[in-house]
């Protein structure tokens, strides 16, 4: 999946630090889990994992590529969601493509992922798939979705004309699960209540937003595709048909509220040690971020680690929008935490 702060490109640098660090496999929180794809790769190290986020769509992707340990006929249910089950001309149809007025997807491609969507609701609610193979198969409708979006790589605007990537035809692929014999869990919850909840781990990973874009309105569609429609009416907003997102605005988009945010998650993790991906380009400054750090750690030392890698650009520069450049830094901090 498209997605700002994805660290799929940057989990060998993460990983590598982990080692030079010496902490060895144990329990790890990682919070702000996004995509997931840190969680599966501490996973696939040896540990432990909890994860956590506010947005559905996060939980989802949690539950499929960090929880689930085995499924059941996972590549023939994908074919049947991919081909077999019937287009449907519902409510996700009805307003995410050219007919509802919104060109995030063709007509198509919005009408098979509506009857995708719905028959693994179906199927969930009959019994015909576990819990782990509903996630699963509900991550790869997510992703496939994100494959033909006409968008820019996030929701915040559709294009006005069609790309190429979304005149292709929606398919769900999957991965497989990582089995595993002790047991990971997901949550959908703030990160400190969370922290409160596990009590005494050995690490504690942080990728929170670095700046003051809201997730939740620039990934509205994956979030709707994660929550479905079916049992309550859901409200649509706006030109590119926000939904409701109160409860998962995060004070880490805010320069005013951000170090609060950060003493606060600190202060309520009983983790050995803590890891944080920032950016050079993130709301806290770095020296303030190293005294929060300096102040929560056993000895007052913080050491950073950095890595420079190509910018995600979600769209192209114009009036109003500048990037900086096309290379930011990676801001990875370590300290060993008080228990």
């Amino acid at each position: 999946m498209r997605y700002i702060g994805n660290k799929t490109k940057l989990l060998s640098f993460l990983t590598s630090r982990i080692r030079q660090l010496g902490i060895e496999p144990g329990v790890a929180h990682d919070a702000f889990a996004g995509t997931a794809a840190v969680g599966r790769q501490l996973k696939t190290n040896g540990w432990r994992v909890h994860t956590s986020d506010l947005m559905t769509y996060s939980y989802v992707m949690q539950r499929a590529l960090v929880v689930a340990s085995r499924t059941r006929g996972l590549a023939a249910l994908a074919g049947r969601l991919t081909r077999d089950v019937p287009a449907v001309d519902g409510f996700f149809a009805r307003n995410f493509g050219p007919a509802g007025g919104r060109m995030y997807f063709t007509d198509e491609n919005a009408r098979r992922i509506d009857g995708a969507r719905t028959a693994l609701e179906e199927w969930r609610r009959s019994g015909a798939v576990d819990e782990d193979t509903f996630y699963v198969l509900l991550a790869g409708i997510i992703e496939g979705a994100d494959r033909v979006a006409n968008t820019a790589g996030v929701y915040a605007a559709f294009i006005k004309r069609w790309q190429p990537n979304a005149l292709k035809p929606f398919g769900v692929t999957t991965e497989l699960p990582i089995a595993c014999g002790r047991q990971c869990r997901a949550y959908q919850a703030d990160a400190v209540d969370v922290a409160r909840r596990l009590g005494r781990i050995d690490l504690l990973y942080l990728d929170p937003p670095y700046n003051n874009r809201q997730y939740a309105g620039y990934y509205h569609v994956p979030e709707l595709l994660a929550r479905g429609w079916f049992a309550h009416p859901v409200a649509l907003r706006g030109k590119t048909g926000l939904i409701e997102d109160a409860a998962q605005r995060s004070d880490w988009c805010s320069r005013r509220r951000a170090p609060d945010a950060l003493r606060a998650l600190v202060a309520a993790t009983g983790a050995r040690h803590v890891l944080v991906s920032y950016n050079t380009e993130g709301v806290i400054p770095d020296g303030e971020f190293r005294a929060i750090l300096a102040d929560a750690s056993v000895d007052g030392r913080v050491r950073r680690f950095t890595k420079r890698y190509k910018r995600y650009r979600a769209d192209s520069d114009r009036e109003g929008r500048r990037y900086k450049g096309d290379v930011v830094s990676e801001l990875l901090y370590y300290a060993r935490l008080r228990r």
